[in-house]
């Protein structure tokens, strides 16, 4: 597997608007002002404390200011994906706006199907951003390598095993072929540091019809 060398803007990414950013994050300029914040914050929600990723995340890693909320949301909260076991985060993006768009209605659409939700629209946000890193590249390893492009959204050991080998020795991420948009291309990234200028883009909506998403607008 070969690296690449990344210094795009933007890659994009859609996030439920019901998710704000990570208040702590944005409104503090240091690591130093974040621990008295996330003490106190710890004292009324040991919970919250407790169940985040945060205390194994290199301090060296944490980015504050505009737009570092949405930056770090995803490398603190436990949640399993394609390269990721849940031990570790990842932010994943597509290369451009429609791959970003398609990957989260499939998943959207899964979930909606799994829990019988009736007809309704989903609102979301797109944000975009700048990433500068260098990503081990498999976007056309998909022959090569067809168990990391599964489309089952339960079969990922393999490429769960990629992630986690690639992360643990210390990687930027990886650039993959979109597996929801034939032609399409994402990053997924572990370092929160190589990611910056992440802002809002426009809000959107997944029009759910009870069996599928039918559109967006």
């Amino acid at each position: 597997m070969k690296s690449v060398s990344f210094d795009k803007a933007p890659i994009w990414r859609v996030i439920a608007s019901r998710h704000p950013p990570i208040d702590l994050f944005e409104s503090v300029a240091s690591a130093e002002e974040f621990d008295a914040l996330y003490e106190l914050e710890a004292l009324f929600s040991p919970q919250y404390a407790e169940s985040t990723l945060l205390p194994s995340l290199p301090r060296s890693e944490w980015v504050f200011g505009p737009g570092a909320g949405y930056i770090m949301a995803p490398f603190i909260y436990r949640t399993p994906t394609r390269f990721s076991n849940g031990s570790f985060g990842i932010y994943y993006a597509g290369l451009d706006e429609l791959t970003a768009i398609k990957e989260v209605a499939f998943h959207r659409a899964a979930f909606m199907a799994a829990t019988r939700e009736g007809p309704m629209a989903l609102e979301q946000l797109i944000l975009r951003a700048r990433i500068a890193c260098d990503l081990v590249d498999i976007r056309a390893e998909q022959i090569a390598h067809p168990e990391w492009y599964s489309p089952s959204v339960s079969d990922y050991p393999d490429p769960q095993s990629l992630g986690l080998d690639l992360w643990q020795k210390g990687g930027d991420g990886l650039a993959f072929a979109s597996v929801r948009h034939p032609g399409g291309e994402c990053v997924g990234i572990f370092r929160p540091k190589v990611i910056s200028g992440c802002r809002q883009s426009r809000p959107i909506h997944y029009l759910w019809d009870g069996r599928k998403i039918a559109s967006w607008a």
